[in-house]
């Protein structure tokens, strides 16, 4: 009996502790924003990231790792695997990571080469660019801004 309690509590405690707060990670009361090549963009559960190639004012590169919400939320907006591609150029905007040394960014807001904003790139998925109509991710391939 006891055995069971102990595995229906895991069962219903681990998605709980599973998921994790932001402030931790990244400092919530700061901003940075970035401008650099896309080097990989993996977009799978329970985070997607984007991996992108920054050159410093010395043309030293490093690689920021940009964290986004849930996949799913994202897909809900337009988001897929193929909203990004390796050797594009991007702004990023969002919270630094808290780590020393460490190169990230959460909360993040992105946009294309021609400065349009993918919509529900903000936290959430919900971002403001996202309610003033910033162009759809859908519309790739269709003479607008490829998200």
């Amino acid at each position: 009996m006891r055995t069971l309690i102990l595995l229906v509590t895991a069962v219903f405690t681990a998605p709980v502790l599973a998921h994790h707060a932001e402030a931790p990670f990244y400092d919530m009361n700061r901003n940075v924003s970035i401008k650099g090549v896309v080097t990989k963009w993996q977009f799978r559960n329970p985070h997607p990231f984007l991996f992108v190639e920054v050159a410093d004012e010395k043309g030293v590169k490093r690689e920021w790792t940009i964290e986004f919400v849930g996949a799913v939320r994202l897909a809900k907006v337009g988001w897929s695997a193929k909203t990004f591609t390796p050797g594009e150029v991007v702004t990023v905007s969002g919270h630094p990571s808290r780590a020393p040394g460490t190169y990230g960014i959460s909360s993040a807001s992105v946009a294309r080469a021609d400065g349009k904003i993918i919509p529900g790139s903000g936290r959430g998925g919900n971002s403001p660019e996202l309610l003033r109509g910033a162009v759809p991710p859908e519309s790739r391939g269709r003479g607008q801004s490829n998200p």
